[in-house]
């Protein structure tokens, strides 16, 4: 059973104007890419193909839940994302994918949006995934991190190497 088959568009059929579709984001998505770094996230993607004559434009909207260990703590923590992306369609002789066009051969007859879904996650995704509120992290794992650890600007805190270089002049 092929698990991507949903995230596959067939847009020959379709008449020229504006569809909408839903597709899920789930663990059993990210499970068809071993290579993930995210595989805990509940969500939708709503698509707007947006399809004319010669052209097609592809609107992809992203709402979804990410659960990830905490960067501070390693308990786990529930983050929003949400994530959007725009890609124009063309037809051509040979098909070929850009980041915001993809081209389309004269055989091609569905949108494969898997990748593009996969990307649009990972891109949307924190950089840094922490409580919002210091107070709900495990105790147990920050009560070892040294706080002035954060500061780093301290002059007390030099090498004294680095500042024996400071009484050079050129």
């Amino acid at each position: 059973m092929d698990l991507l088959a949903d995230y596959r568009i067939p847009f020959v059929g379709l008449k020229p104007g504006k569809h909408e579709f839903q597709l899920r984001v789930d663990p059993e998505f990210f499970a068809c890419f071993p290579h993930s770094d995210v595989d805990q996230v509940h969500g939708e993607v709503l698509v707007e193909l947006d399809k004319l004559d010669t052209t097609m434009t592809l609107r992809m909207t992203l709402t979804a839940t990410m659960t990830a260990p905490c960067d501070r703590c390693l308990d786990d923590v529930s983050v929003s994302i949400d994530g959007s992306d725009r890609v124009s369609i063309r037809f051509g002789d040979e098909t070929s994918y850009d980041d915001e066009l993809w081209i389309l051969g004269s055989n091609e007859y569905q949108l494969d949006l898997a990748d593009a879904i996969f990307q649009l996650v990972h891109l949307a995704k924190p950089n840094r995934t922490i409580h919002d509120n210091e107070d709900d992290c495990d105790l147990d794992m920050t009560e070892w991190q040294d706080p002035s650890a954060d500061d780093g600007d301290n002059a007390d805190d030099i090498d004294p190497r680095w500042a024996a270089l400071k009484g050079l002049d050129n």
